[in-house]
């Protein structure tokens, strides 16, 4: 069996199983940007995150 990866039929107990993550950078954008980016040509840093975060702090 290969480090990182248990198939059903492993029965090596004896390491711990470990998060194996996809290669490249990780992704900095969500969804809505990446759309925009992909059929508008806009490419920009994405701030949905931070919007969504302030947002409930102004309601009264």
């Amino acid at each position: 069996c290969i480090k990182g990866h248990r198939s059903s039929s492993c029965k090596h107990n004896d390491r711990e199983l470990f998060e194996v993550k996809k290669k490249g950078r990780p992704v900095s954008q969500c969804n809505h940007c990446r759309e925009l980016r992909k059929t508008k040509q806009v490419h920009v840093r994405c701030h949905c995150e931070e919007l969504e975060s302030e947002s409930p702090s102004r309601v009264p």
